[in-house]
């Protein structure tokens, strides 16, 4: 089944938290933490799916466990759903689309093939083993990660780290492409390489092949990596998400397996058990019948089934063969209650949620309940939604939702987030809502509008069928066969979508609400502040609010008037100034008669996406420090507000079923849109824009909540130790710039919407300096005419005005800031170098290929070696406005007690470079990395719109040193380690830097 989006599951081996500069802008508070923040937490840290799955048929007896045989290829015998029929037969199996070849060696291993051409010479190859830690003994606590970790460090053809230092030298990146992960049912690696070699082809399968059946886990390897998963559960759990998840896990998974088998595993097991044990669990779940490879991209599917025969075939089991154990979660009659604080979790959430089994992933009726279910949460959150932005809203957000717990059984959710001492009124008005539906259902207009937003997201993706990426198709695979979930390809969704669509009732929607009633398999829980703790209900006060609901007094719903469309008058259109073209990149460039500029450049690289962006400079820098404010906040109002005389609420419901979005932004040294839409929908997009130009609102709901959000965000932001890290690191850079620094409450108090809306109207009063920027499949003379139309009608003062520079200078010299704030033994650890520079594209070139050395250097000697890091990021950028400055930072997680060893290397690393210049196979790696990376690049229209944007807003920039693939090569190859090491020295200053590190409050040196 086609999904609009994952959580990507379970634990993962190769992820690299990426930390950069916060605080700079008023948005990036984030106002919400996350209403799904621990349903996330815990889906992440098992095999979260967004769909119900039924894994292996578990039972619901908490006793019960099943063995589980190798699925046998029974599908020529079944008789498959037609979707073309004059009646569907709702029970009939559906059959796996056409265009994938699957099979099963005689071994048992089954295997997945299809040809896909997006993107142009690459694939993905997955190796799925059905197996994770529910499979563990009790001895083996987190050895299913701990082996994942381990077929990276050594096999039989590629010992130590030989298989990422390969992969690195053809280009293929660690982390992005050489990659996997560990949940609770199953294992999953896979590999994203390039097809337009035969040898990387070749090895690329040596590789998986040697991950199925010829790890080498040797004792020194083992010990080697301890310290890295160590370091990944610091990150993970010791933290107050992590603290308050141990509590919640047996409350929402009951007295099962899993919860006694996280992926992450006991450290006590990890630190100790010997590498036999971690061989044992290898030997026993890493055979063929618990195997599927899956190949998937622009590949020859003979071939690639003969490499899959060749390498897989000769794959035996283990003499003796455990039997593959399906677990269940238990049931349970009464309803659980916790409620949870922490001196370190800055929020309060409440959530009710109800379990139960899953059911068969392959039939008609799973796919029409899956609709009813996206049509149900689709109206229901749209309901919350408003609610969120009325000014006297009874939370600060709240959803409801549906998922996969674990395999074989589902979740329904329902949560908010709440100020401080309303956890009760908060969940009692989320749960009215949902009472509302139950007693009186939705609207006509409501089903009928949300009916057809899925419709046109499939047909979106329906047109869109051949540029359909590799790693999407193959996560589908895999879950076809780990779960059994319907593989019809598109065309036969698209068309199943629309015939179920047509058939699903008010009422059958609206029967959905039946779930959220019942006391059984139910888990409530509230968490919050320590220092909120006295303000939180009990769990007999949660009990009354859900048995009170039966006989609450609540009224039917009333929809608001809907509106057809966003102009009464269409513009006439603008005279046409001048119209260049440039016939090598195929660009249009326009001048409109009101002095508008626009850059039209038409793609093939997906049918429904069309990109969009407009600037003018200017920006927040015109505006004084004490007007700052208003400038940051106003962009966020007026894009929760009405535009002409469609009112918020309204325009949300004109656009619910069409691709297409605007937002106005004002940014530091520019103001302008960004946007996408569909084909259709570029009209829409265009009118938004005129809109916006033309007859903006800032709403006095849209300001009250957006400062009610932020004050309540703000109000416990200080109990995240991190945020203390933020705050230093912002200082130690910017000083005390008001335009740099979070705000503080007594800010966000004295906002002022009248000044607020006149600093947009005067930053969008004159259009005769902005640059408007589309990327994207349209038909450019229509492009032309909508220009023309609502571009060239935009205001326009013909005024002269540049960016002002308000940006505080780096501090000289070396600045180091020891944080000291939270209980954990966890540290956080920025080191940063930044200073003026020439802009060049050789000096942009030598910069980007330092960083990605930088890169390579940390996992090789902090994390691989000294085992003291599981994340890493080395970024590198160069700003060429208002000064032209270069930024260099380097970040880590640690043990507080080896941050001073870990800076020590990471100077030491940066020294070698600076006297020695870089390895010649760390150049090969890099000038490789960057060759492929922009032969991805320019088959994508987001690549385009960033090239087009510095292309447009600099003099004599030639777009071939971006988009001309022999240019960029010729330019890469030629990059001499001479200058790299010249890079180091003047990008890596040993005597300008800035240094924060956070340690333990109590942490001592």
């Amino acid at each position: 089944m086609t999904r609009a989006f994952d959580v990507q599951p379970g634990t993962s081996t190769r992820s690299k938290d990426s930390w950069t500069e916060t605080g700079r802008k008023m948005r990036d508070v984030k106002l919400l933490v996350g209403l799904l923040l621990l349903i996330a937490l815990l889906v992440s840290a098992c095999e979260g799916m967004v769909t119900p799955s039924p894994g292996s048929a578990a039972t619901t007896d908490s006793s019960a466990e099943q063995a589980e045989a190798p699925a046998e290829e029974t599908e020529e015998a079944q008789a498959f759903l037609d979707v073309d029929g004059e009646t569907l037969d709702m029970s009939a199996p559906i059959a796996l689309d056409p265009s994938i070849r699957k099979a099963q060696l005689e071994n048992g291993l089954t295997y997945y093939i299809r040809h896909n051409t997006e993107p142009a010479n690459r694939a993905t190859l997955m190796l799925v083993i059905n197996a994770g830690s529910v499979q563990e003994d009790e001895d083996q606590l987190g050895l299913a990660h701990f082996v994942e970790h381990m077929m990276f460090n050594g096999t039989e053809r590629f010992p130590k780290q030989a298989l990422i230092d390969y992969f690195e030298t053809v280009g293929m990146s660690f982390g992005p492409d050489v990659n996997a992960y560990t949940s609770f049912d199953e294992t999953v690696y896979f590999l994203e390489f390039p097809t337009d070699d035969e040898e990387i082809i070749g090895t690329t399968f040596q590789v998986a092949e040697d991950w199925a059946s010829r790890a080498t886990i040797s004792d020194e390897e083992v010990e080697s990596e301890r310290g890295v998963i160590l370091e990944e559960e610091r990150l993970r759990d010791q933290n107050a998400s992590g603290r308050l998840n141990k509590q919640l896990f047996p409350l929402i998974l009951g007295e099962s397996r899993y919860t006694d088998r996280m992926p992450i595993g006991d450290m006590d097991i990890v630190q100790n058990t010997p590498g036999e044990t971690l061989r044992s669990f290898y030997r026993d779940w890493y055979r063929p019948d618990l195997m599927a490879v899956i190949v998937v991209g622009d590949i020859d599917v003979d071939d690639i089934e003969a490499k899959i025969e060749e390498h897989f075939g000769p794959l035996t089991a283990p003499e003796t063969v455990r039997p593959r154990v399906s677990y269940s979660l238990p049931d349970y009659e009464d309803t659980g209650y916790l409620i949870l604080t922490d001196p370190e979790f800055p929020v309060t959430i409440a959530q009710i949620i109800y379990r139960q089994a899953a059911p068969d992933l392959n039939s008609a009726n799973v796919f029409r309940d899956r609709l009813i279910g996206n049509l149900f949460y689709k109206m229901l959150n749209f309901r919350l939604d408003d609610l969120t932005r009325e000014a006297d809203s009874p939370f600060l957000g709240a959803f409801v939702s549906e998922g996969q717990l674990v395999r074989g059984n589902n979740y329904q959710v329902v949560g908010v987030q709440v100020r401080q001492g309303e956890a009760l009124s908060s969940l009692d008005a989320a749960l009215t809502e949902v009472e509302r539906v139950r007693r009186y259902g939705f609207t006509a207009a409501e089903v009928e509008r949300a009916k057809s937003e899925i419709l046109n997201s499939y047909e979106r993706l329906y047109n869109d069928r051949e540029n359909l990426r590799n790693h999407s198709l193959a996560s589908e695979y895999s879950r076809n066969y780990l779960e059994n979930e319907a593989v019809p390809g598109i065309e036969v969704e698209f068309k199943l979508v629309d015939r179920l669509l047509q058939g699903i009732s008010r009422d059958d929607v609206n029967q959905r609400a039946e779930l959220y009633v019942g006391g059984s398999n139910r888990s409530v829980f509230v968490v919050g502040p320590e220092r909120d703790a006295d303000s939180l209900p009990n769990e007999d006060e949660l009990a009354a609010v859900i048995s009170d609901l039966q006989t609450k007094q609540v009224d039917p719903y009333q929809d608001i008037e809907a509106v057809t469309a966003l102009l009464t008058e269409i513009p006439e259109p603008a005279e046409i100034i001048s119209r260049q073209t440039d016939e090598t990149f195929n660009i249009t460039d326009l001048r409109l008669a009101n002095g508008a500029r626009v850059v039209l450049k038409p793609t093939t690289f997906k049918e429904e996406e069309i990109l969009f962006s407009a600037t003018s400079p200017g920006g927040s820098s015109l505006v004084s420090d004490e007007d700052y404010p208003e400038a940051d906040f106003i962009d966020s109002i007026v894009s929760q507000s009405a535009v002409g005389d469609v009112s918020y609420a309204a325009l949300q419901r004109l656009l619910a079923d069409k691709s297409v979005s605007v937002s106005p932004y004002i940014g530091e040294l520019e103001e302008g849109f960004h946007g996408q839409s569909g084909q259709e929908f570029i009209e829409t997009l265009f009118q938004l824009v005129y809109l916006y130009g033309t007859q903006p609102n800032a709403d006095d709901d849209a300001f009250a909540t957006l400062k009610d959000q932020y004050t309540e965000s703000l109000r416990n932001r200080e109990l995240d130790p991190r945020s203390a890290w933020t705050d230093a690191y912002i200082e130690a850079r910017y000083g005390d710039s008001i335009r740099r620094k979070v705000p503080s409450l007594e800010v966000i108090s004295s906002l002022d919407l009248e000044r607020a809306f006149a600093i947009y109207q005067e930053r969008f009063a004159d259009f005769s300096d902005f640059t408007f920027i589309f990327v994207g499949n349209f038909d450019l003379e229509q492009m032309v005419d909508w220009s023309q139309r609502y571009l060239g009608n935009l205001p326009s003062l013909d005024r002269s005005e540049t960016w002002l520079d308000v940006a505080p200078d780096p501090p000289a010299g070396v600045v180091e800031v020891p944080v000291y704030r939270g209980q954990d033994e966890q540290s956080l650890t920025t080191l940063l170098f930044t200073g003026p520079s020439e802009d060049s594209l050789d000096k942009r070139l030598n910069l980007r290929m330092l960083e990605m050395i930088l890169d390579i250097l940390m996992r090789e000697e902090l994390r691989e070696e000294l085992g003291g890091v599981y994340a890493f990021s080395a970024s590198a950028s160069m700003e060429p406005d208002p000064d032209s400055l270069y930024r260099v930072s380097l970040t880590f997680g640690s043990d507080p007690a080896r941050v001073e060893e870990l800076v020590d290397a990471l100077f030491g690393l940066i020294s070698d470079v600076q006297e020695e210049g870089p390895r010649e196979d760390l150049l090969e790696k890099a000038r490789a990395q960057i060759i492929r990376q922009r032969e991805e690049q320019l088959e994508q229209n987001s690549y385009w719109m960033r090239v087009l944007e510095y292309w447009a807003s600099e003099d004599d920039v030639d777009l071939a040193n971006f988009v001309d693939l022999e240019v960029v090569e010729g330019r890469t190859e030629a990059v001499t380690g001479a200058e790299i090491q010249e890079a180091a020295v003047d990008y890596l200053p040993l005597d300008r830097y800035i240094l924060v590190s956070l340690y333990p409050e109590d942490f001592e040196e």
